[in-house]
């Protein structure tokens, strides 16, 4: 029997949990020709919707454009990807559609060939493009005219969409003009459907929410947040259950989402290794309890430990005593005189250690019972900064229940 508990790629339509209302958003959005901002912390499951989306889409015959910014180093190489995408999307004989990409995105004069081996369309540039932001962000901004030139050409029922995931990613590629050029190009566009998504919350809410950013009320903008509780503990339950391993109470399943902290990635993770622990158990002893999962906890820690210590040694000191402070304060209080006097710094310093810790993305913000609070990007790095360095330290530190 396989480990039912999936972590570390996207996930599939059955394999989701709670993400109906995020997948029919996008749905939506492509089938309508809309805009939509999708924001939300990394290893909360952002693309794994995006894929459902894609799949579910792929079957009504739409044509679905899906990238990751961040495989791209810079604009030009993400529009080629575009054009070959595009090409490898629409249908009939090879000439005939190298034909109609070359008319859709006349304007970047695109040469294409295609791999007959490995069914596969590649796209250059026919034109020279200086190496500058200003020049990249001109392609883009063609190549997104074009596409919407490629959409105009389908039959009416036929839904066309660009979907981006780590938007930010593009925006910080294009420099400064690169949200009013995209604005200016895409508020016009009727048939392409435009999902942008991104991980880093704090940039994407400030680029969608400021009414003086041109993105401001450019299209719909949904928050991904927590799986709710109830729905977790159910999927979590009824896994074990399926493969024949009792859970003693409800406790053990409650461990998995406190030590992970309702991360979605992180939940998978950590019931994977208790699954696993299981499983090398004799089955009238493979009974999930707390103790199990605490174990399986110390297990990954102790795993992950050389790439824990990498990041931490990177640190400088006032970040490693900010992050324990974090821990301490469950990421709230931050600007007191208690956190200021543990880090031995003034308020000030401790927040500049914070939005460092931010731009490493070791940590992010999260609105809490009406303000903010800061929480790790991965939970496990928390886990194993109270087995070790804390520890080490003396430092005392809240233990997970």
């Amino acid at each position: 029997m396989n480990n039912p508990f999936e972590f570390g790629r996207e996930l599939g339509t059955e394999e989701l949990v709670d993400r109906a209302d995020e997948v029919a958003a996008v749905v939506q959005t492509i089938r309508q020709g809309s805009k939509l901002f999708l924001v939300g912390p990394r290893r909360f499951g952002k693309t794994s919707i995006l894929k459902t989306s894609e799949d579910r889409l792929s079957t009504t015959d739409a044509v679905v454009l899906r990238f990751d910014a961040e495989s791209y180093p810079a604009l030009d190489t993400f529009v080629t990807s575009l054009i070959s995408t595009a090409a490898k999307a629409l249908k009939g004989p090879v000439e005939r559609v190298g034909e109609q990409v070359r008319g859709f995105f006349s304007r970047l004069r695109p040469e294409l060939s295609f791999n007959i081996t490995q069914d596969a369309w590649s796209a250059k540039l026919g034109m020279n493009v200086a190496s500058t932001q200003e020049a990249h962000l001109t392609l883009l901004v063609e190549a997104l005219n074009g596409l919407e030139a490629l959409a105009a050409a389908q039959p009416k029922g036929r839904p066309v969409g660009l979907i981006v995931d780590e938007f930010q990613k593009v925006i910080e590629m294009g420099g400064t003009q690169a949200e009013s050029q995209i604005r200016a190009a895409i508020q016009r566009h009727k048939r392409v459907g435009y999902v942008f998504a991104g991980s880093k919350t704090r940039m994407l809410t400030a680029m969608t929410m400021d009414a003086a950013r041109p993105f401001y009320r450019l299209g719909a903008v949904r928050f991904i947040g927590p799986v709710p509780k109830a729905d977790f503990v159910a999927f979590l339950r009824s896994k074990f259950e399926e493969s024949g391993y009792r859970i003693e109470d409800d406790a053990a399943l409650q461990a998995i989402l406190d030590l992970s902290e309702e991360v979605p990635y992180n939940v998978q993770m950590l019931a994977h290794a208790c699954w696993d622990q299981l499983r090398t158990r004799p089955k009238q002893t493979a009974v999930l309890t707390s103790i199990l999962v605490h174990e399986a906890m110390s297990l990954i820690v102790r795993q992950y430990d050389p790439f824990y210590t990498q990041i931490w040694s990177s640190l400088t000191a006032v970040q490693q005593k900010t992050l324990l402070a974090v821990i301490q304060e469950a990421g709230a209080r931050l600007q007191s005189q208690k956190v200021a006097l543990s880090v031995g710094k003034g308020a000030s310093t401790v927040q500049r250690a914070l939005e460092a810790l931010t731009d490493k993305e070791i940590l992010r913000e999260e609105e809490h019972e009406g303000g903010v609070r800061m929480r790790f990007e991965d939970p496990f790095l928390s886990q194993w900064i109270r087995a070790f360095p804390a520890r080490v330290t003396g430092f005392i530190v809240p233990q997970t229940r």
